[in-house]
């Protein structure tokens, strides 16, 4: 299951975030990220292209947010406070920002004042990627987001029943075996009389 971006500009500056939930078989569900950067823009047709950026290591970026950094980004949506996270690993060194900004729509009287969002993502300090997302994105989003939440949810509660099962029969499985208890011998002291 996957979510799709595309901002696509006549600079030539664009780039398009996908995000996927994606789950193998008896393992938790992740949720990934992967941006890639504009290679064209037609301004005939008014139309942007990235596939040819697909096997440009230096155009493209793959990352994987848990449950917590997730729960961030709900967060930045919906109380507009920017967040900002680091993911290293052993040759790479990436991090992520995700920053309300405001932004004007339509001109005159018909002009209205919205909140939007930026992904901004920086690789080992060189490779940028830059996305806005717009109020009605960030919205879907939190809802695919969510719906990452409860089928991870969904995925621990299954296992969670299964172990259960598993100990119960194993439990049921176990008879302690029975022992008569040891006859107590009591010393007898004999008194003098």
């Amino acid at each position: 299951m996957s979510l799709q971006l595309y901002k696509p500009n006549p600079k030539n500056t664009g780039c398009a975030m996908s995000f996927q939930i994606s789950q193998r078989p008896d393992q938790e569900p992740q949720f990934f990220a992967n941006c890639i950067l504009q290679h064209s823009w037609n301004n005939q047709n008014k139309t942007g292209s990235f596939s040819e950026s697909r096997n440009d290591p230096s155009k493209t970026v793959a990352l994987k947010f848990n449950e917590f950094e997730l729960g961030e980004i709900l967060n930045t949506f919906e109380t507009k406070t920017a967040y900002s996270t680091f993911h290293t690993n052993d040759s790479t060194k990436t991090q992520i920002r995700l920053t309300p900004y405001e932004k004007t729509r339509g001109s005159g009287d018909f002009a209205v004042k919205v909140t939007a969002f930026g992904f901004t993502i920086i690789r080992n300090g060189s490779d940028t990627f830059k996305i806005p997302v717009d109020p009605g994105e960030a919205i879907r989003l939190s809802f695919f987001i969510k719906h990452y939440f409860s089928t991870l949810d969904s995925y621990r509660a299954e296992k969670a029943a299964d172990n259960q099962k598993k100990y119960q029969s194993n439990k049921q499985k176990f008879t302690p075996k029975k022992t008569e208890p040891k006859k107590q011998e009591v010393a007898v002291e004999e008194d003098d009389f």
